[in-house]
């Protein structure tokens, strides 16, 4: 007798796949005819399609090119300019240098600057021994009993205070008064120079720039 003959086959174990036969109507997993292949599948699909189209319309803003508008905008920057005096074999000689303003410290700061850094050939300076330390300024009056009395101010002494070792030559002296009277004559009535250390401090008095007229270089007209 024969034996009936089985309709299917179950997989066989520690195999990854069904036998010779599977079970009617059946499909594999890997079918892509599958309904959930299908669906998986369109919806990959559908998702690919809308990041492509993001990107490529931007949410709705057309892409454009780099546009070049030119250099940025730059902020301007006009110095001020003030007169100081160097030396051209040992005449005082008037030369105009840019200064951050032109305040009474800033002024003699750039004094002493230009003499170690000649703006013109064949200038040099007389204070290139010594340092500008500090200024002060005071009320100045030709009545010494009521200096605090605003009635009888007359403008203001300029004390410039500096270091440095040696004496301070008739030649520094002028740069120094003939500079800031050049510059401050409405408000600056005096000046008095004061070396302070090393050693004794020393003060030189109240000076003016037209005492120093012998050294004005030929064609220069000194401040008063």
């Amino acid at each position: 007798m024969r034996r009936p003959t089985r309709p299917y086959a179950l997989a066989a174990p520690g195999r990854g796949r069904l036998g010779s036969y599977a079970l009617p109507g059946a499909r594999r997993l890997s079918d892509p005819a599958a309904p959930g292949t299908r669906r998986r599948t369109g919806a990959r699909w559908f998702a690919c399609l809308l990041a492509t189209a993001l990107v490529l319309c931007g949410c709705g803003i057309s892409p454009t090119d780099v546009q070049d508008y030119g250099h940025p905008p730059v902020i301007s920057y006009s110095p001020t300019w003030v007169t100081v005096y160097l030396l051209r074999d040992g005449k005082l000689e008037p030369v105009k240098v840019p200064v951050v303003s032109d305040s009474a410290k800033n002024i003699i700061d750039t004094l002493f600057r230009a003499g170690k850094q000649p703006p013109k050939a064949g200038l040099t300076s007389a204070l290139n021994d010594f340092s500008h330390y500090d200024t002060k300024t005071t009320r100045y009056s030709d009545n010494t009993d009521q200096r605090n009395e605003p009635d009888d101010n007359l403008g203001y002494r300029l004390n410039v205070i500096i270091t440095g070792e040696g004496k301070v030559s008739k030649e520094a002296l002028a740069q120094i008064t003939c500079t800031i009277r050049q510059n401050k004559q409405e408000s600056i009535w005096s000046v008095e120079v004061t070396r302070l250390f090393p050693g004794t401090p020393e003060t030189m008095g109240d000076r003016g720039c037209f005492e120093y007229r012998n050294l004005a270089a030929p064609g220069v007209r000194l401040p008063p």
